[in-house]
């Protein structure tokens, strides 16, 4: 059996061609979701080790608890007739796999206990703000909006014009068109500020699950290749932040609008 890795906020380990990821948070023995982790993150994390470790990885099957065009959006994975098969387990982890029969992999010994009472708190609120009679009181995004932007702001794209510009535009700041070229940010960078908005303070898409964690934290990163940009925190990040922390961007839910779990990139601190 290979070595733990932690990777993106995530516990990885591969054992007779079978690559496992698992949330780091265990309660009662049982793998356990962090506060704004699901499957499809974690699956995008696990594409993205593999990307690294094997090249992008041909899927010819998601299981269907993952949202697939938010991986899609995330790594640019598109399904074909033959390859791996990513398969949710009944706890908070996940194989990808390429024979049927994927050995089972143990994360025990490097996983934390999670608050219980947080926990099962958020567990509700996301219950609750999924629900599609949950409306937003603040700036109000479309779905169709929130579709053109996805795979900009999920995967880093950005286009080359004198400078790399991300998120995507149509014109810069001279109302000059800006063509199609384009590139992917490296996914690091540097807080160069930061705040944490109060319970009270947060925005409405955040009313429900603010105040069980006790606020939300915002940085502005300037990524490694030159761009600027202001994430959330991941929400179980335990570290402070700090002006000149190197910092990784990863993909993480955002907040739930007209019934539907909306995803970004967030912050955590390396």
């Amino acid at each position: 059996m290979s070595k733990v890795h932690s990777w993106q906020g995530y516990l990885i380990q591969e054992s007779a061609g079978c690559y496992s990821i698992s949330s780091p948070w265990q309660l009662n023995g049982k793998a356990v979701f962090g506060y704004d982790s699901d499957y499809t993150t974690m699956a995008i994390s696990l594409i993205r080790y593999l990307s690294i470790e094997l090249s992008l990885p041909q899927i010819c099957n998601i299981d269907n608890q993952i949202v697939e065009q938010i991986v899609y959006a995330a790594t640019g994975i598109e399904t074909v007739n033959e390859g791996w098969t990513v398969s949710c387990n009944s706890d908070a982890s996940l194989d990808l796999y390429q024979n049927k029969s994927a050995p089972k992999i143990g994360f025990e010994n490097h996983m934390k206990e999670i608050n219980p009472d947080i926990h099962h708190s958020i567990v509700n609120a996301w219950i609750e703000e999924s629900h599609e009679k949950n409306i937003s009181q603040g700036a109000y995004i479309s779905q169709q909006q929130y579709n053109e932007s996805l795979a900009s702001r999920l995967s880093l794209l950005a286009q080359r014009h004198n400078k790399l510009i991300w998120p995507q535009r149509q014109m810069d700041v001279t109302g000059q068109d800006i063509g199609e070229s384009k590139a992917y940010i490296k996914p690091f960078g540097t807080i160069t500020s930061w705040t944490k908005l109060s319970a009270a303070g947060a925005p409405s898409e955040f009313a429900i699950r603010a105040p069980i964690l006790g606020g939300v934290s915002t940085v502005m990163v300037s990524t490694t290749d030159g761009p600027n940009g202001v994430f959330l925190l991941a929400d179980d990040e335990e570290r402070t932040p700090e002006i000149g922390k190197s910092v990784e961007l990863v993909v993480r839910r955002l907040y739930a609008q007209e019934g539907t779990i909306r995803y970004g990139a967030k912050a955590i601190i390396r």
